[in-house]
């Protein structure tokens, strides 16, 4: 029975005393981990340059592709590295000296393959782009913004054959699959998330040594939705020095920004990491006494209905990458995982009293 979760094939080998993977299989899980269906229209998730590598002991984590971060990367020997923002969002050529040429020069020169989970990460139900959510506890939560939402297939097709209970186990087992069963007439109907169906079908293939033909069925429900942001109620009211020195503590920032009317006390708390301030009245309509976002400006600043804490959108999502990077060091385990830090953009000078 192959492992819950585990991408055919990927099988760790060892060469020299490495361990290594092929990449097409560090890709999937890639892929598993940052669903690059959920990416938004105008995104561009997934591969930024194919390499010449075909397998690697080494996955570098790193939240921006520049010049240094990357450098750091290939310095280390990663043969892929994987950021959050993408190298670029449409493609162009590479005519004029800069950013975009310099690392197409450095990961090319030396081989590697460079990934963005961007995204396709943020919206990852349960994600590590929910992790503030996570560590502040809270509960009742739903999306400030949903992206997209799917109703699951179901998947039906005979065989004069009893499926044994190994089988039904194995494709129970697969993510996105509901339910198995078989009726007495040899019919099998399988209820599955539909962007996991091709992964099953071939699994089912697999297993009965032929490909059945299957009647495919929409489902009206139970619906699945994808999208950014969240809003959540404490476990216990907080007064708002509490709380405001329990996100200081959490964020990484030597300085938290504030505008709009303070409450008192924060019951209901929503955020999005990034670029959230488009979602301040979406976080209005969803009862937040505060919303914890980045990148915050003036006008709506000015106009908010609601507190706002800019906690800086890099101080938000290196901490969602630092907790992807261990994620991966879980999911491919024998390769070896390093996430690199980076640099705040953005330095804050005190003026002297």
């Amino acid at each position: 029975m192959l492992p819950r979760g585990k991408p055919y094939g990927s099988i760790l080998f060892m060469v020299g005393g490495h361990k290594y993977m092929k990449i097409q299989n560090i890709l999937t899980i890639f892929r598993k981990l940052a669903p690059e269906e959920n990416q938004s229209s105008w995104d561009n998730s997934g591969v930024q340059i194919a390499g010449a590598a075909q397998d690697a002991d080494k996955v570098a984590v790193t939240l921006e592709p520049t010049p240094e971060a990357v450098a750091r990367c290939l310095e280390w020997g990663a043969q892929a590295v994987i950021t959050h923002h993408p190298l670029y969002m449409e493609p162009k050529a590479p005519d004029a000296e800069g950013m975009y040429l310099d690392v197409l020069r450095r990961v090319m020169g030396a081989g590697a393959w460079l990934y963005s989970a961007h995204t396709s990460l943020d919206t990852r139900p349960g994600g590590p782009a929910f992790w503030l959510g996570q560590e502040l506890g809270l509960e009742n939560g739903r999306l400030l913004e949903v992206e997209t939402g799917r109703a699951p297939v179901e998947a039906s097709f005979y065989t004069e054959e009893s499926i044994t209970r190994e089988a039904a186990d194995i494709w129970a087992n697969h993510d996105g699959v509901h339910s198995v069963s078989q009726s007495r007439t040899g019919e099998v109907r399988l209820v599955c998330d539909e962007p996991h169906w091709n992964e099953v079908a071939d699994r089912i293939e697999f297993s009965l040594g032929k490909r059945p033909l299957f009647y495919l069925r929409s489902l009206t429900a139970p619906r699945s939705e994808v999208g950014f942001g969240e809003a959540g109620d404490l476990p216990q009211p907080m007064g708002w020095d509490e709380f405001l020195a329990r996100v200081d503590g959490l964020v990484k920032r030597d300085a938290l920004l504030i505008s709009g009317p303070q409450p008192e006390t924060v019951s209901r708390v929503a955020y999005c990491g990034g670029s959230g301030s488009s979602l301040i009245d979406k976080a209005a309509a969803a009862g937040a006494d505060v919303f914890i976002t980045g990148d915050m400006k003036y006008h709506p600043a000015v106009e908010t209905p609601v507190c706002v804490i800019d906690a800086g959108h890099f101080s938000l999502e290196e901490e969602m990458m630092r907790r992807f990077g261990a994620e991966l060091d879980r999911e491919l385990d024998g390769v070896e995982v390093r996430f690199f830090e980076g640099v705040d953009p953005f330095r804050v000078y005190a003026r002297k009293k």
